[in-house]
């Protein structure tokens, strides 16, 4: 009986052990941006992941005949501009999910660089991030608004310019107008291009 009482409390220590190894483990296998390396990889995915030549090449002079088979609908719907019903590859939905999902890894890697205990390190990251998160802001505004004029740009409705990384799973976002986006386009550029010259003057210059 002493045996059992032993073997019993040896067998519930151990439990106990291993549970308390497996909940100082992270909840999912997403990787922590605590370096230089891992913050430059995410911005690797900080690009469309998407294609917008089909829809817009059926709405250009640029169109052509795709040939018998099977019914392109991202083609034929842009051709005769009308709202595109497939939500597939290379479709305006498509894109359009591809371009903020851009922006949230751009996001996600202007926060590390922030927040990092040695931001200096981060420089060109954080300048690549800056740019990257315009040049998708600024695909999104071309595809989806009005093209820019002077005179209507303040009042035209414009897209959701997300500069934030998302801490909820649905979040709603504002849409301003034309003239807003590209205000922040602009303040991006302006704040991102010289952290990427700065830093390659820097690794350029004769040590």
């Amino acid at each position: 009986m002493k045996k059992i009482t032993i073997y019993s409390f040896i067998i519930v220590l151990l439990s106990l052990t291993g549970c308390s190894k497996f909940l100082e483990r992270l909840p999912d296998n997403r990787t922590e941006l605590n370096s230089v390396d891992k913050v430059s990889q995410l911005l690797g995915t900080a690009y469309p992941q998407a294609n917008y030549m089909d829809f817009c090449e059926s709405m250009s002079d640029n169109v052509d005949d795709k040939g018998v088979g099977e019914m392109d609908i991202t083609n034929t719907d842009s051709y005769f501009f009308k709202v595109v019903a497939d939500n597939q590859q290379d479709s305006p939905e498509y894109y359009w999910d591809a371009c903020y999902a851009a922006v949230a890894a751009a996001n996600h890697a202007l926060e590390a660089c922030n927040e990092a205990p040695n931001p200096g390190d981060y420089t060109s990251q954080k300048g690549e991030a800056l740019v990257a998160r315009a040049y998708a802001h600024f695909m999104l505004v071309t595809l989806f608004s009005k093209i820019y004029d002077p005179a209507t740009a303040a009042s035209d409705p414009g897209i959701p310019y997300v500069t934030e990384s998302e801490k909820v799973v649905i979040k709603e976002y504002d849409r301003k107008t034309v003239a807003y986006v590209y205000e922040m386009i602009e303040r991006d550029l302006l704040e991102g291009i010289p952290l990427i010259v700065s830093f390659s003057l820097k690794e350029t210059m004769p040590k």
